[in-house]
């Protein structure tokens, strides 16, 4: 059984209890355990070798496929703008649902911008605002394929490096024959002008490969892929509310949403 590519579904409920003084310099929501949260449920009737692969699989961090305002409260007289951290990179995604664009506040700028210490906006709650339902915030259009996430999606920048083997002083590195750089270069020999099938094998399975190349190679396969798969690490997800309050009076602010989200 294995719960990659599966879509889930999760109504979440973030309460936000906080002074206007705090609440100015926004205020952070998280959950006590995500990993109960948002873990799917497991089928009743694995076999043993499928109960063996679910409890396998890493379920801390997920690709979230949509965000839907089910319900707010608000007793604050000012306006709160409610975000996500929904990324742990920075994927330049599209958001059909259009980014909400609002000004921060803090001692550096009062610009507008979508993101806030790292939190996406997604919506803002109006002063004394009582219901508002089914308002899609976050539908992500341009998310890479599951063909390219479950190939890179493993992927980090230190993984990327292991079993390439530098020589001080030398332009090349030699490369173990299964790296993903070496299936990279046999997808475009022509224009890297090396055919890894037609080049001498070193102890059994290392390439010597230009340190250009495979440093092209990496960056490329970095920036343009497994840099752009939105995960979102459900340890670290958290609401963060913020509005231009002030003094010791107490604001209840709370919204509850429906995530969806699959893990890769």
């Amino acid at each position: 059984m294995n719960a990659g590519g599966e879509q889930h579904t999760r109504r979440v409920v973030f309460e936000c209890d906080a002074r206007g003084s705090k609440l100015a310099l926004g205020k952070t929501v998280k959950f006590s355990n995500p990993g109960d949260v948002f873990r799917p449920m497991k089928p009743a009737d694995l076999s043993a070798e499928e109960d063996a692969a679910f409890e396998a699989q890493n379920f801390e961090k997920a690709i979230i496929t949509g965000v839907t305002l089910k319900s707010v409260s608000s007793n604050c007289p000012e306006p709160v703008t409610v975000g996500l951290n929904l990324f742990e990179g920075q994927p330049k995604i599209v958001n059909s649902a259009g980014w909400l664009y609002a000004k921060q506040t803090n001692d550096m700028t009062k610009d507008h911008a979508h993101q806030n210490e790292g939190f996406t906006n997604l919506v803002t709650v109006l002063p004394n605002e009582k219901q508002r339902m089914n308002e899609v915030l976050y539908s992500p259009e341009n998310v890479l394929s599951d063909q390219y996430i479950n190939k890179y999606g493993a992927y980090t920048v230190e993984k990327l490096w292991e079993n390439i083997v530098p020589f001080p002083n030398e332009p090349y590195y030699y490369v173990d024959q299964d790296h993903v750089v070496m299936k990279i270069i046999s997808q475009n020999w022509e224009q890297l002008g090396i055919s890894p099938e037609n080049e001498q094998m070193r102890e059994g399975h290392w390439l010597k490969v230009s340190k250009d190349v495979v440093k092209n190679c990496i960056s490329q396969l970095y920036e343009n892929v497994i840099s752009q798969i939105p995960y979102t690490n459900f340890k670290e997800l958290g609401a963060r509310f913020q509005g231009n309050t002030s003094g010791d009076t107490r604001y209840k602010v709370v919204c509850e949403m429906l995530v969806n989200y699959k893990f890769p």
